[in-house]
């Protein structure tokens, strides 16, 4: 049983200032590395599958925390609704049954 995930659902921090949301989820990128304490899986479903997108200024960071055995798992619906299966940079392709069973097995499921 792993202690805890991050399931994140978008590619900003918050809903008021896209440009300010933006910044905010890179520096949680950028500081979660340096933590002590990791997560076993980050969990990206609806629009941060696209945080793994080469362009994506989180996406070091991210590839950053897979070296540490975080396994990130992104929403294939999602990667296939945005067209970008083909383009992510890290991350597994994953299913929903896959992600409900890392939730269900985790002690602590953060929603970011």
């Amino acid at each position: 049983m792993s202690e805890f995930v991050y399931f994140i659902t978008s590619d900003k921090i918050g809903s008021q200032d896209p440009e300010l949301g933006a910044r905010l989820m890179n520096t949680f990128f950028l500081k979660l590395i340096q933590a002590d304490s990791l997560p076993s899986h980050i969990l990206l479903m609806e629009r941060s599958v696209q945080l793994l997108l080469p362009e994506s200024p989180c996406l070091d960071a991210i590839k950053a925390l897979e070296g540490r055995s975080v396994e990130v798992l992104a929403c294939k619906t999602c990667l296939d609704y945005y067209d970008i299966k083909e383009k992510i940079g890290a991350g597994k392709v994953s299913n929903m049954p896959d992600i409900i069973e890392v939730m269900q097995g985790a002690e602590k499921v953060i929603h970011l």
